[in-house]
């Protein structure tokens, strides 16, 4: 019986439990993992970098029940378990309450989700509180889904907010610089790459796979000849 096609679908446990098709993925994904930086990927929407994200934070919570039979599953260490912070910023509501409200109802919900106490402050001063909190656990994992969506979404329509979000954001993603010594591996997707300059700034060390010939073929489907 063939599996079906899990269109739509962006989480890899689903996935992998419901019993869809899933393309091993998990080589490329291991080069990045087992490489401690800062990475950085774009593609359009509808090309698989959520469900890469979420392969990650599995990979890294030490999910080895849903890696059963992909080739990632004899090359990682197990035994070895990372505190994880995913973020999606298409999802956080911006739109309805500005980004600095929807910021702050994330970390919030962030924080109170890993069982800390209350930060008070500003937007980065909450992220720097969780990453140092979580980094009691061991190296922290950052990843972040659509970076560019509260910019992106401005553009055509509303210039001045896109360009205060863009501050916004420079802010806040430079707290990943600060906190260097803290992660073991950050990584970020978007459908573009305009902003690197200006809102990475505080983040020089960021390696970009958006055209690297070694992840060409880590998202989507691709065709193969059969002998």
């Amino acid at each position: 019986m063939s599996k079906k096609l899990p269109l739509g679908l962006q989480d890899f446990r689903k996935i992998i439990e419901h019993g869809f098709l899933y393309v091993d993925k998990t080589e490329p994904l291991f080069r990045i993992a087992a490489s401690p930086g800062a990475y950085f990927l774009s593609r359009p929407r509808r090309f698989g970098k959520s469900i890469t994200v979420s392969t990650l934070h599995e990979l890294f919570s030490g999910s080895r029940e849903l890696f059963r039979g992909l080739w990632i599953e004899d090359q990682w260490d197990w035994s070895k378990k990372h505190p994880v912070l995913q973020i999606t910023l298409t999802s956080i509501g911006f739109v309805e309450t500005g980004l600095e409200t929807a910021l702050h109802f994330l970390l919030d919900k962030l924080i109170q989700e890993n069982g800390l106490p209350p930060a008070p402050g500003g937007i980065s001063v909450k992220f720097d509180y969780l990453i140092r909190q979580l980094s009691q656990k061991g190296r922290v994992v950052v990843l972040i889904d659509e970076y560019d969506a509260p910019i992106v979404h401005y553009l055509g329509k509303d210039l001045d907010t896109a360009y205060a979000n863009r501050e916004m954001l420079k802010e806040f993603y430079t707290v990943l610089k600060t906190n260097d010594a803290m992660l073991e591996l950050v990584f970020l997707t978007g459908v573009s790459k305009f902003a690197k300059t200006g809102i990475f700034s505080g983040l020089n060390n960021l390696v970009d796979l958006s055209m690297h010939p070694d992840y060409a073929t880590m998202l989507g489907y691709t065709q193969q000849e059969l002998d």
